[in-house]
């Protein structure tokens, strides 16, 4: 009897072991492996399409991507995580890599570039609400503009360019080995070139930007289908003295600027302007006000995003009192004087 227990628990041990030995450690069906190349080409006024190369240009560029996962059946987020492996493809962009555990199933995923500073990502819980937007302005930017913009009227800073990789079709079937899965990463943010020409450059004040507000636009954009927010804002800027050679008059003095936003609302009932701003040697503020229906629809618009004000600006000459300080500070000539200073205890 001894001898038959014994025989019976070595066999329990030995089924006990072969078993721990043929069970793994990850189901093999649940490898995965991601793959996102960050696309950086024929973007308007940053890689192609360069009207004014004199003007700096939003840098491409991201260390990390962040990932969410979502069931397809009901959109909701299953899972979320960072991609920080970064290589190159074969057509030289950025190429992100990581290892995902996937079950078998169907699922969706966005992915976006997380090393962005002052652009933001909420609403992504669930697959169709997920949006990048921005903030507003302080409330010291608004009295730059004077009477001409309300507090009534939003206005937002421009983001950054936000790359979206969009898989709405992941089908994850059993599997041996690992499965790859591929995707591309494309802005969601458009880039646009705007100026105007102007004459009394020499009239501006040192070191003192111009300022734009540029309406109709939006604030927000999701991520997954590109649906811009329904709710009018202007974005704000700042323009930069420069010149423009393609102009055929002496005067080639331009006032211009390069900036981002999520789009405009082709259904916004108010209407498309730009307001500009400009501070004088005077320390006076002098604004001009432009219409942009009609140019927003020209051929550069719309195909190159350049939006180009066939008009000139005149800034007026500063009126600066004889004697007066401020921006005009005086110093009388230094007059020499003798005199004897005592030293010594107090008498």
């Amino acid at each position: 009897m001894k001898r038959l227990g014994f025989a019976t628990l070595t066999l329990l041990l030995a089924l006990l072991c072969l078993s721990c030995v043929r069970r793994p450690l990850l189901d093999p069906e649940d490898n995965a492996l991601l793959k996102i190349s960050l696309t950086t080409s024929d973007i308007n006024n940053v890689t192609c399409n360069i009207y004014n190369d004199k003007i700096p240009r939003p840098e491409l560029k991201s260390d990390k991507l962040r990932v969410f996962i979502y069931q397809a059946a009901d959109n909701l987020q299953i899972s979320q995580g960072f991609v920080p492996n970064v290589g190159v493809d074969e057509n030289g962009y950025h190429l992100f890599s990581g290892a995902i555990a996937l079950s078998p199933g169907e699922y969706k995923m966005l992915g976006y570039n997380f090393d962005i500073a002052d652009t933001f990502i909420d609403g992504d819980d669930n697959y169709n609400t997920c949006r990048a937007y921005t903030y507003g302005v302080s409330e010291s930017l608004y009295s730059r503009f004077g009477t001409r913009v309300s507090r009534s009227e939003k206005v937002f800073y421009q983001p950054e360019h936000v790359f979206v990789a969009d898989e709405s079709d992941i089908v994850v079937e059993p599997h041996i080995g690992e499965k790859v899965i591929y995707s591309y990463a494309h802005t969601i943010v458009y880039t646009y070139y705007i100026q105007i020409r102007i004459s009394g450059q020499q009239h501006i004040a040192q070191k003192a930007a111009g300022l734009a507000l540029l309406s109709g636009l939006s604030s927000s954009k999701l991520l997954a289908d590109g649906t811009l927010s329904e709710e009018p804002c202007s974005l704000y800027f700042e323009m930069q003295q420069s010149t423009d050679e393609n102009i055929a008059d002496e005067n080639k003095d331009v006032l211009c600027a390069v900036f981002n936003t999520f789009g405009r609302i082709d259904t916004a009932e108010s209407k498309l302007k730009v307001t500009f701003s400009v501070l004088t040697r005077d320390g006076k503020t002098h604004q001009k006000e432009v219409d942009m229906e009609s140019i927003f629809a020209t051929e550069d618009a719309q195909q190159r995003h350049w939006l180009i004000i066939d008009e000139v600006w005149d800034i007026p000459e500063p009126i600066i009192p004889e004697g007066s300080g401020g921006f005009n500070p005086e110093v009388d000539e230094w007059e020499d004087v003798t005199e004897v200073i005592p030293i010594g205890p107090r008498e």
